[in-house]
C-alpha cells in the first residue's frame, strides 16, 4: 500500500473534486440514516479499500422510536433529549457500541441488535469516563481521570472494582493484553502497566519531557501482536514505540501539516497486519501507516458530510460485528474489519467505515485512472504542440 508523493497529490486533487459532487448527496441536518444513502469511498494508492458506511448520533439511528404525538400532548417533551453529545472513547462488543460521552459524563450503549439506547451504569462513582477497552470475554475497562482510576465491569456490566485508585493517577486511555493492563496517565505523562491479578503497578514507560521517549501531553495507547506499545503525544505531534519491557524503540511521524505529519494525534489502533491507524484531531483526518512508519493512505477530511470528521478523538477497529453493517456496505465487498471513529462535534458523532476489497468500485477506479492519464497526455500535447509519440521519434538529419 506504499504511496508516492505524486500519486498522493493526485488523490488529494481527486478527493476535493469528489467531495464537490458529494455535496448534492450529503445530509444537511441530523436525521436517521438508511441503506439508501449514497456510498462514500476514500482514496487508496491503487484501489478503494475504505468505505464510509453510516453514523450514529441519537436513539433513532439504532431504530428507537420516539414518542407519539399523543404522548407528547399528554406528558410533553422531555427536558433533556437522549443522544450522544460529545463522544471520546468508543468500543463495540456483541452488537453493542459503547460510547464515552464526556459531556453527559456517561457511557452510552447503542444496541444494534435490539434497537435500544441506554447506559452502561448510573453509578456516580464513575465521574468522567473518557475511554473504554473491552476484552474478548466482555470485561470492560473504563479510564476516568476525574475519579482517578480505571473502572472494571464484567460481561453483564456488573461493577468489579477500580484499578490504580491508590496511585492518584489520571488515566485517559487503557488497553489490556493478557494479565497486563496498560494505562496512559495524563498526570505523570507515562504509560503505567498493572498486573491484573495482583492489581499492582509493575512498570512505567516514558516520562515527562520533550526528549526522545518522553511525553509532553500523552494521548492514546495500543499494542501490537509482539506486545510492542505505541503511544501518541498530542503536543509533540508524534508516535512513540516501546518494547514490552518499556525500552524505547522508535518515533513515528513529526509535528507539521504535511500528509505524513501530525498536528494533534489522538486515537490510535493497530490492525492484524501491523498497520497503524491514527486520528489527527486538528486536521480532521485519519491516517494509516505501515509498520515501518511509512504513510499508506488517509480518510476523513473536515466537514459534516458523510464520511467527513469534526474534531475526531478516538478510533476502534472491529473484526467481529461486520454483518451488522452488511446492508450499508457496497455489494460484493470483501470486508476485513470495521473502523469506528468518534467526532466531538457535527452530525456524525460515531462514524463507521468498512475496510476491505470493493471489486465494483475497483474497476471504476481503474477506468478513472485511465481517463486521467489520457487527459494528462492530451494537455501535454497541447502545451508542447506535439504528441508524445512524435517526441519519441528520432529527428531527421
Amino acid at each position: 500500500m506504499k504511496i508516492s508523493e505524486n500519486l498522493l497529490r493526485r488523490y488529494l486533487l481527486f478527493v476535493f473534486l469528489f467531495w464537490g459532487v458529494c455535496l448534492f448527496y450529503g445530509c444537511q441536518k441530523p436525521v436517521a440514516e438508511d441503506s439508501t444513502q449514497a456510498m462514500v469511498f476514500f482514496p487508496a494508492p491503487a484501489k478503494p479499500m475504505l468505505q464510509f458506511v453510516r453514523s450514529y448520533s441519537e436513539p433513532s439511528d439504532v431504530g428507537v422510536k420516539g414518542p407519539s404525538a399523543f404522548e407528547l400532548f399528554v406528558v410533553g417533551k422531555a427536558k433533556t433529549e437522549e443522544g450522544i453529545e460529545k463522544p471520546y472513547g468508543v468500543s463495540i462488543y456483541d452488537g453493542k457500541i459503547y460510547v464515552c460521552d464526556v459531556s453527559r459524563r456517561m457511557v452510552e450503549v447503542l444496541d444494534l441488535k435490539n434497537h435500544t439506547f441506554g447506559y452502561l451504569t448510573k453509578d456516580r462513582r464513575l465521574m468522567n469516563p473518557i475511554n473504554i477497552f473491552i476484552e474478548d470475554d466482555g470485561t470492560k475497562y473504563i479510564a476516568d481521570p476525574t475519579a482517578g482510576g480505571v473502572f472494571i465491569f464484567d460481561k453483564d456490566d456488573n461493577f468489579g472494582g477500580i484499578l490504580g485508585k491508590d496511585l492518584k493517577i489520571s488515566p485517559i486511555d487503557v488497553v489490556v493484553r493478557g494479565r497486563r493492563c496498560y494505562v496512559a496517565d495524563s498526570g505523570s505523562n507515562q504509560v503505567i502497566v498493572f498486573d491484573l491479578i495482583t492489581q499492582k503497578e509493575i512498570l512505567r514507560m516514558g516520562k515527562q519531557g520533550s526528549g526522545i521517549g518522553e511525553f509532553e501531553m500523552i494521548g492514546s495507547v495500543t499494542i501490537d501482536a509482539a506486545e510492542n506499545v505505541y503511544v501518541t503525544d498530542k503536543s509533540k505531534g508524534e508516535l512513540t514505540k516501546f518494547d514490552k519491557s518499556g525500552i524505547y524503540q522508535t518515533t513515528i511521524g513529526k509535528s507539521g501539516d504535511a500528509i505524513n505529519e501530525f498536528v494533534r494525534p489522538k486515537g490510535i489502533e493497530i490492525d492484524r497486519e501491523g498497520r497503524l491507524w491514527i486520528i489527527d484531531a486538528a486536521t480532521d483526518v485519519g491516517k494509516v501507516y505501515a509498520p515501518d512508519g511509512e504513510i499508506l493512505t488517509y480518510f476523513g477530511l473536515p466537514g459534516n458530510k458523510p464520511g467527513m470528521m469534526n474534531l475526531p478523538a478516538e478510533i476502534k477497529l472491529d473484526y467481529d460485528n461486520i454483518e451488522l453493517f452488511r446492508d450499508h456496505i457496497a455489494p460484493g465487498a470483501d470486508i476485513e474489519f470495521m473502523v469506528l471513529v468518534t467526532n466531538q462535534y457535527g452530525l456524525h458523532k460515531v462514524g463507521v467505515y468498512a475496510f476491505g476489497s470493493f471489486p465494483i468500485q475497483e474497476k471504476e477506479a481503474q477506468e478513472e485512472q485511465r481517463q486521467w492519464e489520457l487527459e494528462r497526455k492530451k494537455k501535454l500535447e497541447e502545451k508542447l504542440g506535439v504528441s508524445e509519440e512524435q517526441q519519441s521519434e528520432p529527428s531527421s538529419q
